[in-house]
């Protein structure tokens, strides 16, 4: 998929705007300066629209070079930077059903990302801990990573890429 396909894609979302902005309850209210409300939010939604697509297809890239899915990097991620964890324990921070995590987590295994082992506290359970080889994974990611951030570095003057750092700060810690 092309840049062209994200815009067309993008296109077609916006052809049915929706009839005005919905408030999210979980975000702290904002004064409207009127009538321009509407279009500011349509156009900040196209522009996240198509940078998030774009962002995706890259991210697709940067996927494949570690052949993890989204949610097998993810729980990769997790695994690499925590102590060995419970299914159940996973299960809940990554919002999945339990038979979708057990599916995930028996591929990984095959490959040898992960492995499991007996849970010290319950035998009748196991804990999961990731091996050399996922840390390989999400280095492979991270150099990914860097390259999209050399990119910013060129289309970005310094003021913007810090103002940029400081906007994704923020957003992030909304979540």
């Amino acid at each position: 998929m092309t840049s062209h396909s994200c815009v067309d894609f993008q296109d077609s979302l916006s052809a049915s705007p929706p009839s005005g902005p919905v408030p999210d309850p979980n975000l702290p209210n904002r004064p409207s300066n009127g009538s321009d409300a509407p279009n500011q939010d349509h156009d900040l939604l196209q522009l996240l629209v198509q940078m998030t697509l774009r962002l995706r297809l890259r991210g697709m890239d940067l996927e494949s070079s570690t052949g993890l899915s989204g949610r097998e990097l993810d729980l990769v991620a997790l695994l690499s930077s925590s102590r060995p964890t419970s299914v159940k324990s996973l299960v809940a921070d990554l919002g999945l059903p339990r038979s979708t995590m057990t599916a995930i987590v028996d591929r990984l295994e095959a490959r040898g990302l992960i492995k499991r082992l007996p849970n010290p506290q319950d035998r009748r359970s196991v804990i999961l801990e990731a091996t050399p080889s996922a840390s390989q994974a999400l280095h492979r990611y991270r150099d990914g990573m860097l390259s999209f951030v050399q990119h910013l570095r060129v289309v970005l003057r310094q003021d913007e890429q810090d103002q940029l750092t400081h906007l994704i700060q923020k957003i992030d810690e909304s979540f």
